[in-house]
């Protein structure tokens, strides 16, 4: 009876231990498959970027320059040839000497030409003296009218041989034809020179001309008479004051620029043909011109941008550029007079991006 009470226990505190482990794994396994609640996360505020601004405003007026180099040419070259052959016989004129129209510069032996000359006033004389004598004959009937005129076409010859010899001894001497600088003698001394024979180069300097080329789209705001600003490096900046002269009528294929003549004033004789200068065109007159630090514009693959303030924010606008002038760009569209543009910290925010003024200007 014991026996069997005892292995009555032993299969109870079994079956007790069984139900005990069987609950234990439903109570995990239940407590397993209880959701566990989502934690929301919080979005990051934006770090707010310290930045300096410009307040756009308009400028007023503004001249749209045009800046171009150039070259200084003497205004007229004149080669001067002779005009009668011959020897050099005397150089009147050093070369880089001023002359004046009708100077003398140099000139040939004229021994021939003296003596034709001499030979033809006496023969004219002569002429001149018997046609005379025979107005007084005809007068009287001594002779008749058919040996007067014969006399007097005679006496017309003559004088007409006498200026022919009296040009030519003139030619003997080579006259300046123009007031300049004497730059170049193509002869010496004691050279033989044939009629047609250059035999010198006479420059006009107290004008010069300022010779630019026009790009194409710029040749429509010149006009003859236009006043220019010539500026020369070579002589520390100094700037003259010109005006068109000429204005070609061909363009030139190749580089699709116009030839354009700016005349300057040289009695001082301060500049010298062969300067490179540079001349400033206005070329028209601005209204309300919107110009911004270069540096406050970011390039993008297509067009540009830049940042502006608004609401305290970055706020970004797509721009439409236009001339630079020095530091500072047009901007043709995009931006208005008043808005705050972002010119230092652009390049760390983006749109919609807390900004902190630090500095405006």
């Amino acid at each position: 009876m014991s026996s069997a009470s005892s292995r009555w226990r032993r299969v109870r505190k079994a079956l007790i231990s069984i139900v005990i482990v069987s609950l234990a794994g439903v109570v995990v396994f239940l407590i397993a498959r209880i959701p566990t609640p989502v934690q929301e996360m919080q979005p990051e505020e934006p770090v707010v970027v310290n930045v300096e601004v410009w307040s756009v405003d308009p400028v007023p007026k503004m001249s749209d320059m045009l800046e171009l180099p150039a070259g200084i040419e003497p205004s007229l070259t004149v080669s001067v040839p002779v005009e009668q052959k011959g020897r050099i016989e005397e150089v009147l004129v050093e070369e880089g000497r001023s002359v004046r129209e009708g100077d003398p510069i140099l000139r040939l032996n004229a021994t021939l030409l003296e003596a034709e000359h001499e030979q033809a006033r006496a023969q004219a004389e002569f002429d001149e003296r018997n046609y005379r004598r025979s107005l007084d004959l005809l007068e009287r009937g001594v002779v008749n009218r058919n040996e007067v005129e014969g006399l007097e076409a005679r006496a017309i010859v003559s004088r007409a041989n006498l200026l022919l010899a009296r040009t030519n001894l003139d030619r003997a001497t080579v006259y300046s034809p123009v007031t300049g600088v004497l730059n170049d003698l193509f002869r010496e001394r004691g050279e033989y020179v044939s009629a047609g024979d250059a035999v010198a180069q006479i420059v006009v300097v107290e004008r010069l001309k300022v010779v630019v080329k026009i790009p194409e789209r710029d040749i429509r705001f010149l006009r003859l008479g236009m006043p220019i600003e010539v500026n020369v490096d070579a002589l520390d900046g100094a700037r003259v004051q010109g005006r068109v002269t000429y204005i070609s009528e061909l363009a030139d294929e190749a580089t699709r620029t116009t030839r354009v003549d700016v005349t300057v004033d040289n009695h001082s004789r301060r500049l010298r043909a062969g300067m490179i200068v540079r001349v400033r065109i206005s070329r028209q007159v601005l209204r309300d011109v919107i110009m911004i630090p270069l540096e406050a514009v970011i390039p993008l693959e297509e067009g540009r941008m830049v940042f502006v303030v608004s609401e305290g924010r970055a706020q970004q606008r797509e721009v439409a550029l236009g001339m630079i002038r020095g530091s500072r760009v047009q901007v043709l569209e995009g931006l208005n007079a008043g808005d705050l543009l972002i010119v230092k910290g652009h390049r760390q925010v983006g749109p919609g991006q807390g900004v902190r003024i630090i500095q405006q200007s």
